[in-house]
């Protein structure tokens, strides 16, 4: 499994924890087992047959993917398979993936010097979609586009595998149970280092994606660094807006019983006297608009 997971070093330039996922299948050889775990039964494919191809751009409203690749046979691509990481839940999965779907078909064409516009059927390699889920909400273990959007009655489909359950025999089940592990550290300490060192240690014990850590180790914990970074910054974002609206609430809710009083002809210091307030609270409060 060394060699299957063996690798160039890279700089680590990560935002999210799906960046271990983009990191470990930037390596063919383990783009190839990915794809043998998935069709046992091809016995024909080897590394040489797997062409990378995931969609990347620097350009930031440009759609890129997770991972992408082609599987040729004879020299042509015969599969394309394309992969999402995914940790929080979106009922668009389908529409990202059909994005994703006829983005890599029109950059197939062009490398292959084919065109739509031709009086001769285009080949396409066969697609195959997968969503690796590692979050805890139910999903099936396939959706489709079709029904999502159009209670099945529309002339197109698109169907996506989702793949959700920890395996340590697989590559992408060992990724779904790093990412579990992460989570449950994540929640049980505040502290960076801890969480980052626990994470590690427990994958390496267990054997979930033992070697890529032991050989990326300062690389992956630079990711999940990032990672918690963000994490605790959404955490503190989020409680700040939820604090705000909930003051918003209170004031709002103050707001129309002070101008209730005020239109039922109490000046400032009788409203001020019966709430127990400042008067220029009060003044703040009839200031407010409370027609919204």
């Amino acid at each position: 499994m060394s060699e299957i997971l063996s690798e160039d070093n890279r700089t680590a330039n990560a935002k999210t924890k799906d960046s271990v996922f983009t990191t470990l299948f930037k390596d063919v050889n383990n783009v190839y087992r990915l794809y043998k775990e998935l069709h046992a039964e091809d016995t024909t494919t080897t590394v040489d047959d797997i062409e990378i191809d995931t969609l990347e751009t620097i350009l930031i409203n440009d759609i890129r993917n997770d991972l992408g690749f082609l599987v040729n046979n004879n020299g042509k691509a015969e599969y394309i398979l394309l992969m999402e990481a995914q940790t929080k839940w979106t009922k668009n999965m389908t529409l990202r993936i059909l994005f994703y779907l006829v983005e890599s078909y029109r950059r197939y064409l062009i490398k292959t010097k084919q065109s739509e516009h031709s009086s001769s059927k285009v080949h396409l390699p066969k697609p195959e979609l997968y969503v690796v889920y590692t979050g805890t909400e139910k999903i099936s273990d396939k959706i489709s586009f079709n029904d999502t959007y159009f209670d099945g009655t529309a002339p197109i489909d698109v169907i996506v595998n989702v793949l959700r359950m920890p395996d340590k025999d697989t590559l992408y089940g060992q990724y779904i149970a790093f990412s579990k592990v992460y989570d449950g550290q994540r929640k049980l300490h505040k502290n960076k280092i801890e969480c980052i060192s626990n994470t590690l240690d427990i994958c390496i014990k267990e054997g979930y994606l033992r070697e890529f850590f032991e050989q990326h180790r300062q690389e992956v914990v630079t990711m999940l660094s990032t990672l918690f970074d963000e994490q605790a910054q959404r955490e503190q974002y989020d409680i700040a807006v939820k604090e705000e609206s909930k003051a918003e609430g209170i004031d709002l809710g103050m707001a129309k019983m002070v101008r209730k009083l005020y239109e039922l002809g109490k000046n400032t210091m009788q409203i001020a006297n019966t709430f127990e307030m400042p008067e220029t609270e009060v003044e703040r409060l009839l200031a407010i608009d409370v027609s919204i």
